[in-house]
């Protein structure tokens, strides 16, 4: 029995165990189905979370995106960054150019639509940068070119008044040859340790600025370009024609200032030679032709010697207001303006510019017909046959003679004057016991030999052209030991030794003046001799400081024995050649004709420009398709330079021989040989031996390197 319960309740208790498990089962199958559920709902959530997250950073980035593509991608962002870089590039180039703050911030504020039009030019340079991969690269070297051009320009304005343009690349070469005479050795060093400094940076910013990675949009970048160039032209035209600006630059520096650096500048590298005249046809110039061609001179001929001397930036300084002077430093000068005709001279030059007063003595042509600061002698007249004082008067049987105590190659006279027919030239490679200024000029005191020179080279009537450099710049700015005859007071203190050193030098030009008459007189000839300034010194004179003038005015005189008596006037530089051909009865060339035959200022400039182009750049219908200047072949020098002997002596060997100077070299065949000038009649060669069959010649070579002329060949 008792069995029987125990088995009955083991087998309960049993059931109860399973019960139990069972149980324990489902609640922990129903509690992991709730953290299940639990868990898939913070699942839920989590995602959701993390995908809004998701979506934000996305619209973030893309946000940051637009905004980066605006900044360094859009073509209208970069086209914007330049006209923002070219509004500071102007505003520099102007204050380097003004150099005051003051007076760029006048410009800027008082000629706004001028400024505005100066930094459109710059921004279309700029744009050229866009095309680049390297971008901002590009910015910045044309930034740099910008720059440099105002720097430059600020340099040059320190030694004259004519501000930079195009046209001084052209005279490079002259002006490496003179930077002595300007720039000390420390600021050539300065300048050049600069240049090395900006290629380095250059370098550097070309292998450090990155690329551009975005679409270059060359065809929006182009036409961008077109609309700004066609807006140019549209602006300049507008401007002109309103005369906010003008095409004609009478007066280089006020048109800086008037009209900014940066259309003057880019102006003058655009605007070269003549313009063809609108009307220019074979018909029009004949018809100008045949009104000239019934000019003719009435009167007795008279053929003198005459004798052109273009004085330096000579002037009577005795009207400058706020100037003091122990004596009249030109004393020769002021009795010959109460002897002869005289009267104020009007140049088309101030402080530098020379060779265009040159032009427009010798041919009766403006240089103004040219562009924005020009000068035909480097551009045109070297290349092409012009008609001239030369020519005229060697159709009347003249020798004709140039002369210029400076290098040939200044200005490129050597070539200009073979052009216009001259005979001969002495240039300072072919002048003896030169004495020079502190500053290192040749004196003019040796003119006066080479005059009398020419004047015996042939038997008949000479024309002597002569340019003399004594009174030339750059003037000194602290005193020192030069020869002092004048005793000289100015207002200005820190001007003062550039004055007392400039009126020195021209007292003694006044005496080489005396000097040239008295010679001149003890000859027995008639003569003519034409003297005048070819513009003022560099000096910051005033327009306020000269009451009898301007600052494009220096002085003419008329001097000689044959009685010219013409009443003083004042006249232009290209007027002065009709006024002695006037005297004289000799036949005038068109462009003096039609000085006379047209006294209307624009039909005069007009008819004039009209020839000259006709001349220079046209069909020559005025000469019937012949250039009025037969084909020249310029001799340098008027003594013959000649070897007579070569022998060894020790270790050299020297040169025998007539007319050398210290520019005489000499020669074995093609070779240069290291060349020591004793005299006139001997060279030397050191550390050399000569050997038979050897063929020697001396000939004369400027400063750089350029062979003028050869004497004859001598066999050893």
């Amino acid at each position: 029995m008792k069995k029987t319960n125990s088995k009955k309740n083991t087998d309960k208790s049993e059931d109860i165990k399973v019960s139990s498990k069972n149980s324990t089962i489902e609640e922990v199958e129903d509690n992991a189905s709730d953290t299940e559920t639990v868990e898939s709902d913070t699942t839920t959530e989590i995602v959701s979370d993390k995908t809004m997250e998701e979506e934000a950073s996305s619209t973030k980035n893309t946000l940051r995106d637009k905004v980066k593509h605006l900044l360094f991608y859009s073509i209208h962002t970069w086209i914007f960054k330049c006209f923002v870089i070219a509004m500071v590039l102007e505003f520099v180039v102007e204050l380097l150019s003004r150099r005051s703050i003051f007076t760029t911030l006048r410009f800027v504020f008082g000629s706004p639509i001028v400024y505005f039009y100066n930094v459109s030019i710059v921004f279309f340079t700029l744009l050229f940068a866009l095309f680049l991969r390297k971008r901002v690269f590009g910015l910045i070297v044309i930034s740099v070119l910008w720059i440099a051009c105002g720097v430059v320009n600020f340099i040059v304005l320190g030694f004259r008044v004519t501000p930079f343009a195009a046209i001084d690349f052209l005279m490079l070469v002259d002006v490496f040859s003179m930077i002595d005479i300007y720039l000390s050795k420390f600021e050539q060093v300065v300048i050049l340790l600069m240049i090395i400094a900006a290629i380095i940076g250059l370098v550097f910013l070309f292998k450090k600025t990155p690329k551009f990675e975005g679409a270059r949009h060359v065809k929006r970048t182009m036409l961008t370009c077109i609309l700004v160039w066609i807006g140019l032209i549209i602006f300049t035209n507008h401007n002109v024609k309103h005369n906010i600006i003008s095409d004609d630059f009478a007066n280089l520096g006020m048109a800086y200032k008037d009209y900014g650096f940066a259309y003057c500048f880019t102006n003058s590298i655009i605007d070269n030679g003549i313009s063809k005249p609108d009307d220019y046809s074979e018909e029009t110039v004949a018809q100008i032709k045949a009104e000239l061609d019934q000019i003719e001179n009435t009167g007795t001929k008279k053929t003198p010697n005459i004798i052109f001397i273009q004085l330096e930036s000579f002037f009577d300084p005795k009207d400058v207001e706020g100037l003091t002077l122990s004596e009249d430093p030109v004393p020769t000068f002021t009795r010959l303006k109460e002897e002869y005709p005289s009267g104020y001279f009007t140049v088309p030059a101030l402080g530098a510019g020379t060779a265009n007063t040159e032009f427009e003595v010798l041919t009766g042509f403006k240089s103004g017909f040219f562009g924005a600061g020009e000068y035909p002698y480097k551009t045109t007249v070297n290349e092409v046959p012009v008609e001239t004082l030369c020519s005229i008067l060697k159709r009347e049987g003249y020798g004709t003679y140039a002369i210029h105590n400076n290098k040939s190659s200044f200005y490129d006279r050597k070539n200009v004057y073979n052009q216009m027919g001259f005979d001969a030239f002495i240039s300072l490679e072919y002048m003896y016991d030169i004495e020079r200024t502190y500053n290192d000029w040749a004196k003019d005191a040796t003119l006066v030999n080479d005059i009398m020179k020419c004047l015996e080279d042939t038997e008949g009537q000479d024309f002597v052209y002569t340019i003399s450099v004594q009174g030339h710049g750059r003037y000194p700015e602290e005193m020192d030991e030069w020869e002092d005859y004048i005793q000289v007071d100015y207002e200005d203190e820190e001007k003062l030794p550039s004055f007392d050193y400039y009126i020195n030098q021209i007292y003694e030009m006044d005496l080489m003046i005396a000097d040239l008459i008295e010679k001149l007189d003890a000859t027995g000839e008639e003569y003519v001799l034409v003297l005048y300034g070819d513009h003022l010194p560099t000096l910051d004179i005033t327009e306020e400081q000269l009451p009898n003038s301007t600052l494009f005015q220096t002085e003419y005189i008329m001097v000689n024995n044959i009685g010219i008596e013409s009443e003083d006037e004042d006249i232009y530089a290209y007027e002065i050649t009709r006024k002695l051909i006037d005297a004289l009865n000799i036949p005038y060339s068109y462009a003096l004709k039609a000085q006379i035959a047209y006294q209307d200022e624009d039909e005069l400039d007009s008819k004039l420009c009209m020839i000259a182009y006709d001349m220079m750049f046209g069909e020559l219908y005025m000469y019937d398709g012949v250039s009025p200047v037969p084909e020249n072949d310029m001799r340098m020098g008027v003594d013959v330079i000649s070897v007579t002997g070569v022998k060894n002596e020790s270790d050299h060997i020297v040169v025998s021989g007539e007319n050398f100077n210290e520019f005489s070299v000499v020669y074995n065949d093609d070779k240069d040989l290291d060349t020591i000038f004793v005299d006139k009649n001997t060279l030397l060669v050191d550390d050399y031996e000569a050997e038979a069959g050897d063929v020697y010649t001396v000939k004369q070579v400027d400063k750089s390197g350029h062979v003028l002329g050869s004497s004859k060949s001598y066999s050893y």
